[in-house]
């Protein structure tokens, strides 16, 4: 069975949300834990938030569910040790539903049970009501009333788009906070004191658009926060964050996305010194802080690091889309130089969002092909 019909079954059985145990006809189990995340990085926005938005900002569900969360294993039947692979997800994700077959793919194919990790603020780990259509179309209309000149506004990005409007620092800290919950989840794993995940061993990455971005800070800091054996395969992402168009109806509307490329290609060097502030802390006093401002623009990267990704002896390995958009091709290999990168070109109609479309006739075909092209390639590279 092809990945497009597959999708069509999977859509339907996952409709009504994560269920645990096998799924039918793979010889999958999903398992499901608890993560509670050690330290909270929230972002105080003092009086400055509007009484429409306030319910974005100020809530005891979106502080709890960030901090205390499930998270999802794919278990493949019969398999529990060497480790696992942890797929990462993309810019205001708010459901595993896509990323459900990649997950099952990646664990039948390699044996290895599979990590569905939440970022900061983004699946389970944010409120409901933030995509709630009911409930967010006023606060669109809202703010483009406010803003007019905004492109792009939905009632699936004005959450994201109003907190980051207000205060771009979230981008940072949301970061840093998913990347010690990641450096944690790893040591867990890796030392066999995973409940699910008792043999222990190596714990590699599959990560998918800003999730590249959080690996590739990850890669970066100094000491580097992934062991020295994690494989790390990156898809549809890779570039410096100033060469990316985050503005889409699905991730950020147009003033959001502005707001957070100025704010931080601007920071000026002489802003980087000691400050008592939780994000000036963060981004002069951390690995990880040094690690994302050079990971800002490409400049930025080969003055810190020169070209980091040149010599990962065969533990890194990059896929993208040419015609991709919101982190175009040449963005990529222009950041991974030297790296071992690839650019495809799939025969179909795709958005950077949605790279594996649900098609009809011979386009259904081709969306296939690219699906078992991509993940024969990811097993091949973490088995």
């Amino acid at each position: 069975m092809g990945y497009t019909q597959q999708e069509r079954e999977f859509s339907a059985y996952f409709r009504g949300g994560m269920a645990e145990g096998y799924v039918p006809g793979t010889g999958i189990r999903i398992v499901s834990e608890v993560f509670r995340s050690a330290s909270n990085y929230s972002y105080s926005d003092g009086k400055n938030i509007s009484s429409v938005y306030r319910s974005l900002f100020r809530s005891k569900e979106l502080e709890v569910s960030n901090g205390d969360f499930r998270y999802y294993l794919l278990i493949p039947d019969g398999r529990g040790g060497r480790g696992a692979v942890i797929l990462l997800h993309g810019l205001n994700e708010r459901s595993w539903s896509k990323y459900m077959q990649w997950g099952m793919r990646l664990a039948s194919d390699t044996g290895r049970p599979v990590v569905l990790f939440p970022s900061a603020y983004h699946m389970n780990r944010s409120p409901r009501s933030w995509i709630d259509r009911h409930l967010m179309t006023p606060l669109v209309t809202a703010r483009t009333s406010l803003l007019p000149d905004t492109q792009l506004s939905s009632f699936v990005n004005v959450a994201l788009s109003t907190r980051m409007s207000s205060s771009p620092q979230r981008f940072l800290l949301s970061g840093y906070q998913t990347l010690k919950d990641l450096q944690s989840l790893t040591h867990t794993v890796r030392e066999g004191l995973h409940p699910d995940l008792p043999g222990g061993g190596p714990v590699d990455i599959f990560a998918y658009s800003i999730g590249a971005l959080a690996t590739q800070v990850m890669m970066l800091a100094k000491p580097s926060l992934l062991p020295a054996e994690t494989r790390t395969m990156l898809f549809c992402g890779g570039s410096a964050f100033g060469l990316m168009n985050g503005t889409s109806k699905l991730i950020l509307d147009s003033r959001a996305f502005e707001r957070l490329v100025t704010f931080y290609l601007e920071w000026p060097e002489d802003k980087r010194g000691t400050d008592d502030d939780l994000f000036m802390q963060i981004l002069n006093g951390t690995p990880e802080g040094e690690a994302f401002y050079a990971m800002t623009s490409l400049e930025r990267l080969k003055n810190i690091a020169g070209e980091p990704y040149r010599n990962t002896g065969g533990k890194l390995k990059a896929i993208t889309f040419a015609g991709d958009r919101v982190i175009p091709a040449g963005a990529v290999t222009a950041t991974m130089q030297g790296a071992d990168t690839e650019v495809w070109a799939p025969l179909y109609p795709f958005t950077h969002e949605n790279p594996f479309p649900v098609l009809a006739g011979d386009k259904s075909e081709e969306v296939d092909r690219a699906f078992d092209r991509l993940f024969t390639t990811a097993a091949e590279f973490f088995s």
